[in-house]
């Protein structure tokens, strides 16, 4: 007498294959959301520690850098907006200028580049690739009025949520942005493009 061996049929096997399959898909969206948030978390976490170093500034000096002071570069349009019922209008300024960065992305001299560098203790790591069109300038600024009395520092973010400001740039796609200083809610990431950096 022969024993009959049993297997999977074609059909059991297609079922385990696409649930093997949707299993998948479901931990790469994880993931993608994962990457995502860490890095708007490396941004906010920048934001946090530029701000810092510019409050140590304003603590020295009494004013916020403005353009042309210690290197800084403000070559954004003027952008006005309503503070408190009051019209503000500020310039919106390289980061890279601000902390010290080159183009490609590494720190130059503290003590003699960025308005902010020597109040870094490590020197300043962007938490944006940056290659030599600035990418990091296209989604942080540093916004400052023209008298050096406020300022807003602000962040694209790649998930909607990782923003305390809402932000729809020119091309209608919605970002989060991270914005903080006193006219940061009302600058809210104005000119800002692309959070990964890229054009």
């Amino acid at each position: 007498m022969t024993k009959k061996v049993k297997g999977f049929t074609l059909i059991e096997l297609l079922v385990v294959m696409s649930i093997i399959a949707f299993l998948l898909l479901a931990s790469l969206a994880g993931l993608t959301y994962g990457l995502k948030k860490a890095r708007d978390t490396s941004r906010e976490r920048a934001i946090t520690t530029i701000q810092t170093a510019l409050l140590a500034y304003y603590n020295d000096t009494l004013e916020f850098p403005v353009n042309g002071t210690d290197g800084l570069t403000c070559n954004g349009s003027a952008i006005t907006v309503t503070v408190n019922g009051q019209s503000v209008t500020a310039n919106r300024c390289d980061v890279t200028s601000l902390v010290g960065l080159n183009d490609s992305g590494s720190a130059a001299d503290p003590n003699s580049n960025g308005a902010l560098g020597k109040y870094f203790e490590e020197g300043f790591r962007s938490p944006i690739a940056i290659s030599g069109n600035k990418d990091l300038d296209n989604a942080m600024a540093y916004y400052v009025t023209s008298d050096g009395t406020q300022y807003a520092l602000c962040a694209l973010t790649e998930l909607k949520s990782s923003g305390n400001v809402d932000y729809t740039d020119q091309t209608g796609h919605n970002w989060g942005c991270y914005c903080v200083g006193p006219i940061g809610s009302a600058i809210a990431c104005n000119g800002l493009t692309n959070p990964t950096g890229a054009q």
